[in-house]
């Protein structure tokens, strides 16, 4: 019978790309309650059972004292190696007074701990700690869930499937869901290319590997396909794939892939297609099982930011009334000049949703509370801040959203804007507001900043100029006026004098500098000025004349920075 979820399964089921077991102590066999991360400054209650993640106790920079070729420095080393030894040592005894089962750590792990009860497991150096938090969970979930299912239900689950697909075609296999989410891996990865790899340690496949082969025509043939389909490398060093589209009825709802160094024979693609039907039903209860819950957060998600009493009561629900609120939006940059809503397109909206899926993923790792939803054409998250200041809140969404989109292989050129903090509920739809109008200040071609995450004063000049365009356009205001209408029509709107004039406001009225950008001697630069001044009527002394100028110059700079970049 089994009894739950132990270290010692955890470990096998994940694989060695991830996980191994550096101490074998009694808590490896015993059945796992949660999961724990431990920050040696905030403190965090520990739970028997439970799997401890030692984040503050990565040995970064560190190394052990005493290699070959390492005497400079040594004494500083061996201070900061026994300095992180001991911080480890209190740890283990804090867990072993708690009853915690399993330690995690990245490598190298400490020696003095084979006498402890408690079980080291080592994580991969190059593994998110957020994905190894969120894949525990799951993994924990996964198996609650079939725990509960009856003694003829559907028999084992994704990873044990993976496995079982492995043994037979001797090849190390994924499972993923229609959006290329890695859902399940066997055992055996070392065997496998680095794109493998990647991708389990990521939870995804990266976009630029899912491009290659929509572009090759591999996924035409998987999904016109019943049976398995060889797919060759889509680059050097990589091992050829058997991969095979999993349906439900007509509807393909995932992907079984394997990497394999030959085309499998005929027996074994026939025994691919027998199992195939298990692994949909699988992906159908799991779909099933989170897609109700996630349906339910996310239309309380969008009723938070429509506002108005019931977004306060969604709020409440969704315990997002607890501290101040930020609004995170995100998307690709504008393809072109007609900013048209990506809902009309398919691809777009699949996209999104991909995207979404990944956010919601590294979300429920690092701010738990969090909730995402699917917008026209965004994807946003709501966070609440317990026990923080506004400006707390706000940095810690932007480092949240700076890390997500450093770590996530589906992040491609997508930007984040940060909206808030509303101090409750009630203020989240101006939250919202800014953040939408700093992403489409950051996705516009003609945006200032080379960043790609920021709030609304980030980019308040190129957000105020977009909406300034709108007014002017709702009110049918020409582009040129006065003084610049003058000089358009005296040598054209792309002349030399308009020219002129938009160097100098933009050098903030400095000779010198207005002459280095246009290439010209300053006396040249002067004697245009004058000819601006005959021919436009412009008064160099009246302020307002002069931002009426500069602000028309710069909304044309705006619409032409759009125009070229649907022309590319």
């Amino acid at each position: 019978m089994d009894h739950g979820l132990t270290a010692r399964r955890l470990v096998a089921e994940m694989g060695p790309t991830l996980l191994r077991v550096a101490v074998d102590g009694p808590g490896a066999d015993r059945p796992l309650t949660g999961v724990v991360i431990h920050d040696p400054a905030a403190g965090a209650e520990l739970e028997r059972g439970c799997v401890v993640l030692g984040v503050g106790l990565s040995p970064a920079g560190l190394r052990r004292p005493g290699r070959p070729g390492e005497a400079t420095g040594a004494a500083e080393a061996g201070a900061g190696w026994d300095g992180h030894r001991a911080d480890v040592a209190t740890l283990v005894r804090a867990m072993q007074a708690a009853g915690a089962a399993v330690l995690a750590l990245k490598g190298p792990v400490p020696d003095g701990l084979m006498d402890s009860r408690v079980a080291v497991v080592e994580v991969n150096p190059d593994a998110s700690w957020m994905h190894v938090a969120s894949m525990i969970r799951e993994r924990l979930l996964d198996h609650s869930r079939d725990s509960r299912r009856s003694p003829d239900g559907v028999g084992g689950d994704l990873f044990t499937i993976a496995n079982t697909i492995a043994e037979m075609l001797q090849a190390p296999v994924t499972v993923e869901d229609r959006s290329a989410a890695v859902l399940a891996w066997s055992t055996g990865q070392r065997g496998a290319d680095e794109a493998r790899v990647e991708s389990i340690l990521g939870r995804a496949v990266h976009h630029r590997w899912l491009d290659e082969l929509r572009a090759r025509g591999d996924f035409a043939r998987l999904h016109a396909s019943s049976g398995p389909v060889h797919i060759e490398p889509v680059a050097p060093g990589m091992l050829a794939r058997a991969a095979m589209a999993v349906r439900a009825g007509a509807e393909v709802v995932g992907y079984v892939w394997a990497a394999v160094p030959r085309p499998l024979t005929g027996e074994l693609a026939r025994r691919l297609e027998q199992i195939a039907p298990l692994v949909a039903l699988h992906l159908v209860n799991t779909r099933a099982t989170s897609s109700w819950a996630r349906q339910q957060r996310a239309e309380l998600a969008a009723a938070v930011l429509a506002g108005g009493s019931a977004g306060a009561d969604a709020a409440r629900q969704l315990h997002l009334d607890t501290g101040p609120l930020c609004v995170l939006a995100a998307a690709p940059p504008m393809a072109g000049s007609d900013e048209r809503s990506p809902g009309v397109d398919a691809a777009a909206a699949a996209e999104r949703r991909r995207f979404e899926d990944v956010l919601a993923l590294h979300l429920a790792a690092v701010h738990p509370s969090a909730v995402t939803v699917c917008g026209n054409d965004a994807v946003y998250a709501l966070m609440a801040w317990p026990r923080s200041s506004p400006s707390q809140a706000l940095d810690g969404t932007r480092a949240l959203a700076r890390d997500f989109l450093s770590r996530s292989p589906l992040a491609g050129g997508h930007v984040v804007a940060v909206g808030g903090p509303a101090e409750s509920a009630a203020r989240v739809t101006q939250a919202r507001a800014q953040a939408d109008a700093a992403l489409r200040a950051l996705r516009h071609p003609a945006a200032a900043s080379d960043s790609r995450v920021a709030t609304l004063e980030d980019v308040a000049l190129t957000a105020l100029l977009l909406e300034l365009a709108d007014a002017t356009e709702a009110l049918a205001l020409p582009d040129a006026t006065g003084a610049l209408r003058r000089l358009a029509e005296h040598d054209g709107e792309q002349g030399v004098l308009t020219e002129t004039l938009a160097a100098y406001l933009a050098s903030a009225g400095v000779a010198d500098d207005a002459a280095a950008r246009l290439r010209i001697h300053v006396n040249t630069l002067r004697y245009r000025l004058r000819r601006i001044r005959e021919v436009g009527g412009l008064d160099f002394g009246d302020a307002d004349a002069m931002l009426l100028a500069h602000l028309q110059l710069r909304l044309r700079a705006v619409r032409a920075a759009a125009l070229d970049a649907g022309d590319k």
